[in-house]
């Protein structure tokens, strides 16, 4: 009997923490102490699809699309200051190209590529 509680309890304990909803699956971007600096330096990924960047480098990086660079342009994200070991997460974009740099180091670049196609995320 004390048997058929304790797994009548798991089973709706197990029940009750089960997800909900699945979290969507983002595409990664390697932030690299070399060339070509972001991995992959150019990401193709559906409208409203989570993009990551994570920095495993021992300094201080940023996002900056290069809209928030040049006067009259919109500015799509920017990430401020990434430091050793954290990420930054984009909840996702409209259909477009959004090239992007890191202020700190000018020369480190990437682009994004944000299409209207519902397919899973894929990376060039």
């Amino acid at each position: 009997m004390k048997l058929q509680v304790v797994i009548t309890v798991l089973t709706v304990g197990l029940l009750a923490a089960w997800p909900t909803a699945a979290t969507p699956p983002y595409t990664a971007i390697i932030i690299d102490s070399g060339s070509p600096y972001f991995v992959p330096k150019s990401a193709t990924v559906s409208t409203g699809a989570p993009i990551r960047w994570e920095n495993p480098t021992p300094t201080e990086h940023t996002i900056t699309h290069m809209g928030c660079l040049e006067e009259g342009e919109s500015c799509a994200f920017d990430s401020g200051i990434v430091m050793p070991n954290e990420t930054y997460t984009l909840p996702g974009l409209a259909p477009g190209r959004y090239p992007y740099i890191c202020r700190v180091h000018p020369i480190m670049r990437g682009i994004i590529i944000v299409t209207d196609n519902t397919a899973v995320p894929s990376q060039l």
